[in-house]
C-alpha cells in the first residue's frame, strides 16, 4: 500500500458556526481540523497545538481575519495563512498581504477541491521553511523540485544556486549567477532593508510582498521568503524563496480597476441626471420668472422678486459646480489640461495654483485620463480642506511612456509615518494601485504636502466604424 501522508493540523477560525460546520463536515477525514469561533479562540488552540496551515474568515465582528492575523505574527510565525472573504474589499485585500503575511486570499464561496490543493500548497511550504533552519541537506530535493525560483546565497552575499525556474523567471544565463547582485533586483530598496533588518533580528520573512527587477529591467510582483541556512550552530548563508505573483496582481489590480469604473459610472449616471433634471428645471424657473417680470413693471421692480433671482443664480453655479465634480464634462470635451485649470478656477478662492503640463503630452486613454483628473481633484480637496494650503502646484509630465505627475502644497502637513491615512489618500493609492503605478509621499507637519506618482502611459484605442 502507498505510503499514507501525515495529516496536516488545519485550524479554521469564523464567527458564523454554520460555516464552521461545513468546513468540518468537507476536511475533517483529509486533515486534522482544529476551529475557533472567535479571534481568542484561535489564540488558545494555537497556544496548545502544532497548526501547520491557519484559514481565517475576514469579516468577523471585534478582531477582524488581517488583525488577527498580524496580532499572532510573532508569537507564531510558521503557520501559513490563508484568508477567507465573501466580498470584494480592496482595503481588506492590502490588509491581508501587507500586515497578516498571507500565503493566499481566497474569495467565498470556497471550491473544496481547489481550497484542498492551496491547504496542501500551504502545508509544502511551511514544511520547507521549517526544516530548512535545521537541516540543510533536505533542501536540496526541492530546490531541485520546486515550481518556485529558488536562490542560495553565501555568507558574503554572493549568488551559489539558483534552479532553472529562477533563471527562467529572472532571465539569467547559468554562468553569471555569481555576478547577480541582490540589493539591485529590488525595485525599492525599502524592501530590500527591511528583510535584511528581519534577517538580522533573527524575525521570520514569509511571502514579503516585493517588486523585482529581472536582467532585462521587467518588473516582478513576488512574494519572497527568506531563511537562514546553518552548519550546526554556524550561518552559512540564506535561501531566497522568490513565487511570482505577477500575474496574480495584475487581476487584483484589475479588480480593483473595474469597482473604480464601474463606480464612475454610477457617479456619471447620477450627474446627468442631476444635470438634466433639477438642473434644467431650475433653469426653466428662472426664464419664466424673467418673462413675468419683463410683462409686469411692479415685478421687474420688486426686490423680493431680486433676492429670489440671486438664491436662483447661486443655486445654479452650486448645481453646475457639483455636478462638474461627478462628471467633468469638459474633460471627455476639451481633454484632461482644461478641465484640470476649470478645477482649478472653482478653488481660486481658496488658493493659488500653479499648474505645469508639457506642451507634448499625449491624448490618454478615457479610464486612465479620468483617474490622473480624480487624483488631482482628491489632492485639491485634501489641500484645501484639510491642509489649508494657500498655494498648490500641480505638474503634468510624459516620458519614455509613463506618466508623471507631482502634487504640492505649502498646508499643514503630517507625519506619514504616525497619522492614520485618510479616505482621501486611500483613494488615490487604491486609483494607482489598479494601474500598477508607483506613489511616494512626503510631508510634516507644518511643511506641506508633495506626492510624485508614476503611471503607465495608455494610449487610447480607437475602434474602426465597421465594428
Amino acid at each position: 500500500m502507498p505510503q499514507t501522508r501525515h495529516k496536516i493540523n488545519v485550524l479554521y477560525v469564523d464567527d458564523e458556526l454554520q460555516n464552521l460546520v461545513s468546513f468540518l463536515a468537507n476536511f475533517r477525514t483529509i486533515y486534522n481540523v482544529f476551529t475557533a469561533a472567535s479571534a481568542e479562540e484561535g489564540k488558545k488552540i494555537l497556544g496548545d497545538n502544532e497548526i501547520n496551515v491557519l484559514i481565517t474568515d475576514q469579516r468577523m465582528p471585534h478582531v477582524d481575519g488581517v488583525q488577527f492575523l498580524e496580532s499572532i505574527l510573532k508569537a507564531h510565525p510558521l503557520p501559513v495563512r490563508i484568508v477567507l472573504s465573501g466580498y470584494a474589499d480592496i482595503t481588506s485585500v492590502i490588509g491581508a498581504v501587507n500586515k497578516g503575511h498571507i500565503y493566499r486570499y481566497v474569495t467565498k464561496p470556497f471550491d473544496v477541491e481547489e481550497l484542498k490543493l492551496i491547504i496542501d500548497s500551504a502545508y509544502d511550504l511551511h514544511t520547507l521553511q521549517k526544516e530548512s533552519k535545521v537541516v540543510l541537506s533536505k533542501y536540496k530535493h526541492f530546490f531541485e523540485t520546486s515550481n518556485h525560483s529558488v536562490f542560495t546565497l553565501d555568507e558574503n552575499g554572493i549568488c551559489t544556486e539558483i534552479n532553472l525556474q529562477g533563471l527562467e523567471l529572472f532571465k539569467l544565463e547559468k554562468g553569471h549567477i555569481r555576478s547577480l547582485s541582490l540589493p539591485a533586483m529590488f525595485v525599492h530598496p525599502e524592501d530590500y532593508d527591511e528583510m535584511q533588518n528581519r534577517l538580522l533580528n533573527d524575525e521570520p520573512v514569509t511571502d514579503l510582498p516585493v517588486k523585482l527587477r529581472d536582467a532585462e529591467h521587467h518588473v516582478i510582483h513576488a512574494l519572497l521568503s527568506v531563511s537562514s541556512i546553518y552548519e550546526g550552530e554556524k550561518r552559512k548563508g540564506v535561501q531566497l524563496i522568490v513565487r511570482d505573483v505577477t500575474r496574480q496582481k495584475e487581476m487584483e489590480n484589475m479588480l480593483i480597476r473595474t469597482i473604480i469604473e464601474t463606480q464612475e459610472k454610477e457617479r456619471i449616471r447620477f450627474g446627468y441626471n442631476l444635470h438634466d433634471g433639477i438642473g434644467s428645471m431650475l433653469i426653466a424657473i428662472k426664464s419664466n420668472l424673467e418673462f413675468m417680470a419683463l410683462s409686469n413693471k411692479e415685478l421687474s421692480g420688486n426686490p423680493q422678486l431680486a433676492k429670489v433671482f440671486e438664491y436662483l443664480n447661486s443655486t445654479i453655479v452650486e448645481i453646475r459646480n457639483v455636478c462638474f465634480n461627478i462628471m467633468p464634462i469638459s474633460l471627455e470635451i476639451f481633454g484632461l489640461s482644461a478641465s484640470v485649470n476649470e478645477l482649478c478656477k472653482m478653488h481660486k478662492g481658496s488658493a493659488a495654483f500653479a499648474f505645469r503640463i508639457s506642451d507634448v503630452f499625449p491624448k490618454l486613454d478615457s479610464h486612465l485620463e479620468l483617474t490622473v483628473f480624480r487624483i488631482i481633484q482628491e489632492f485639491i480637496n485634501n489641500s484645501v480642506m484639510h491642509g489649508k494650503a494657500q498655494k498648490i502646484e500641480i505638474t503634468l509630465e510624459s516620458k519614455s511612456g509613463q506618466i508623471l505627475l507631482h502634487l504640492k502644497d505649502d498646508g499643514v502637513g503630517f507625519d506619514i509615518h504616525s497619522v492614520e491615512v485618510g479616505l482621501g489618500i486611500k483613494n488615490i493609492k487604491s486609483r494607482i494601485q489598479s494601474y500598477s503605478g508607483e506613489i511616494s509621499m512626503n510631508s510634516m507637519p507644518g511643511s506641506g504636502t508633495e506626492f510624485s506618482i508614476v503611471l503607465p502611459e495608455l494610449k487610447p484605442v480607437y475602434h474602426s466604424a465597421m465594428n
